[in-house]
């Protein structure tokens, strides 16, 4: 009854409905005429052998009989004529017998047939009955598909109403869309005003301060110098008086000496403390890089730590701890090296202090519901960006531990870095690259990748990701236009830009790290070495601060150095871990690197 109400709601449903009945019910009168068309033929042949038999005896009983003397009688059976004598003839009373139980059996075959006409007039009132009944469901169904025909007119009409509607409504949010769209360039100009005076203004102050230091330098000098003219002028007077008794010859040697020692006082005061003392007291008291000056929107400047001029690669642990409830997929240096992150499938981060060698945790992020995969601090170090395996990024003040949430994702974020001080970019396994305003925690730009997205980097003008297809593709930062393709051998696994952004260095699972000239976009270098596997498809790898050494870590917990000058692996780091290596950080200031692995440790290693 359903699967015949729901053919009804269909009118093509219906008429196939329909006509397969018709058919079923053809069939079945064509294969019952068949039988009774057999019965009424064996019946009527029933029924001519019993008029031939009824001939057949009144025959036999007419028949005249001739006697002896030449008489003749019409022979007559009696009803006992299969009891007679000799009267009768042998060949008479068989044939009577034969025609006898043939009529018999006749007899016996039209009883059958008519008990089988019977029961075939049964089935047949079964069937007219039968169709009966399928007739009004027939009729009941039609109603019921008029009354949903009905109902699907209505609908119609409805939705017809509802889609201007919807018109309405989307012509509506485009406008708003529009204007939106136009409030956010008058936002962007004014920000990038404000940015550009507040730069004018650091430049300004940055040149002041430069001349304030050289007025106190050339104070500070000419200071010292007459210091040191004076004490000379001391050192003058006393040797003239006690040479004052000595010949004129010596007198005359003795003034030439005068003459010449005023130079070699002066030097050997200037040089007394020795190059490297005096030029690292100048350094103490003034500072002559030109340091750039970072202004956000907010009116907060942050001084960039130092960089590091020249690395070396570390050589043995100083200290090795469990640092989370599970296996650690990220780490992290803030920018004034006194400072480290780690984050993993324990869903929190932890913030430590090196203090003597050691680790000292600081502080414990919340707020995730998924594993952590990537972290990056702000140049200020006061705030930490991560990306969570929850479909969403986080950022947290470390003043006010304050947790801002960035929801759009619709698959497991795998990457999040700063692209400046309000705006964050991330990357996701549901093949988007979506651009953030920190501010606002809100979406303002969204870039439909080819694959799924295993890491992200940004430089001034270029959003750089990599993919499960093996490419690395270059994103112009204010566009959505793909400007270049770089293809490696298999899946990309991490990517790093160096701080000149002029290199870039990737890790891929076909156990090689890649060096890439961001200018030309051509590999400068594949480095490989033996025993070295990567563990994950989130292995990353990284790029010392002055770009002399590239590291990664292997599935058997070593670590290995390569020198990006000559490509050879410099050195390897055996010993502490015992599980794959997942993530490795190298400080800003050169001194310390931190591996973690899936087995919860974290090392610390150094040089000395």
């Amino acid at each position: 009854m359903q699967g015949a109400e729901r053919r009804a709601g269909d009118p093509g449903g219906r008429a196939a409905w329909k006509g397969h009945i018709i058919r079923e019910l053809r069939r079945r009168d064509r294969a019952q005429h068949g039988v009774f068309q057999e019965l009424i033929q064996s019946y009527n042949k029933l029924l001519e052998k019993s008029v031939f038999l009824k001939d057949l005896t009144e025959k036999i009983q007419t028949e005249p009989v001739q006697f002896p003397g030449g008489h003749h009688a019409a022979r007559t059976l009696p009803e006992g004529v299969h009891n007679a004598g000799s009267d009768t003839s042998p060949t008479l009373q068989k044939e009577i017998s034969s025609l006898r139980d043939c009529n018999g059996e006749l007899a016996f075959q039209v009883c059958e047939l008519k008990k089988e006409v019977q029961e075939r007039e049964e089935e047949l009132l079964q069937q007219r009955s039968s169709i009966s009944f399928l007739s009004a469901l027939v009729d009941d169904h039609k109603h019921q598909c008029q009354c949903l025909e009905n109902e699907m007119v209505q609908m119609v009409c409805a939705n017809a109403d509802l889609k201007e509607d919807y018109d309405h409504l989307l012509e509506e949010r485009l406008l708003l869309d529009g204007r939106l769209h136009e409030a956010e360039e008058e936002q962007r100009d004014l920000i990038e005003a404000l940015t550009k005076k507040k730069a004018m203004e650091a430049e300004q102050q940055n040149s002041i301060n430069e001349r304030r230091k050289d007025e106190m330098w050339n104070r500070i000098v000419k200071k010292a110098l007459r210091k040191t003219v004076s004490a000379e002028g001391d050192v003058r007077h006393t040797r003239s008086m006690n040479l004052h008794d000595l010949s004129s010859r010596e007198m005359t040697g003795n003034q030439e000496l005068e003459k010449s020692s005023p130079r070699k006082c002066r030097s050997q005061s200037m040089i007394s403390l020795g190059p490297s003392r005096f030029m690292g007291a100048l350094r103490s008291l003034f500072d002559f890089r030109k340091t750039p000056v970072d202004c956000s929107v907010d009116g907060e400047w942050h001084r960039p730590s130092a960089v590091c001029v020249i690395c070396y690669p570390p050589k043995r642990a100083l200290y090795s701890k469990e640092v989370h409830d599970s296996e650690i997929h990220a780490v992290k240096f803030s920018p004034n090296s006194r400072m480290v992150a780690t984050g993993g499938a324990d869903r929190v981060v932890k913030i430590w202090d090196i203090v003597g060698g050691q680790l000292q945790c600081q502080q414990v992020l919340q707020g995730s519901n998924g594993g952590i995969t990537s972290i990056e601090f702000d140049p200020s170090g006061v705030q930490v960006l991560a990306a969570s395996f929850d479909g969403s990024a986080h950022l947290w003040k470390l003043d006010t531990k304050s947790n801002d949430k960035m929801t759009g994702h619709t698959g497991k974020v795998t990457a999040a870095r700063f692209k400046s001080t309000y705006r964050a970019v991330t990357c996701s396994m549901d093949r988007t690259v979506r651009e953030w305003d920190l501010h606002k925690a809100a979406c303002v730009r969204c870039i439909a990748v080819p694959s799924y997205c295993s890491d992200v980097v940004c430089s001034d003008s270029l959003v750089i990701s990599g993919h499960h297809d093996k490419k690395i593709r270059f994103w112009d930062s204010r566009s959505q236009i793909c400007v270049r393709e770089v293809t490696l051998e298999e899946k990309v696994t991490s990517l790093y830009m160096e701080q000149e952004q002029t290199q870039l260095l990737s890790c891929s699972r076909d156990d090689a790290l890649s060096l890439l000239d961001l200018r030309t976009g051509g590999v400068l270098l594949v480095f490989r070495a033996d025993g070295f596997k990567c563990g994950c498809d989130w292995t990353k790898a990284i790029l010392s601060p002055d770009s002399s050494y590239s590291m990664a870590g292997s599935s058997d917990g070593t670590i290995f150095i390569w020198n990006t000058r000559t490509g050879l692996l410099e050195r390897s780091l055996t010993g502490e871990h015992s599980a794959a290596v997942n993530a490795v950080a190298w400080s800003v200031s050169g001194d310390y690197v931190l591996s973690v692995d899936r087995g919860k440790k974290a090392v610390l290693w150094s040089e000395y």
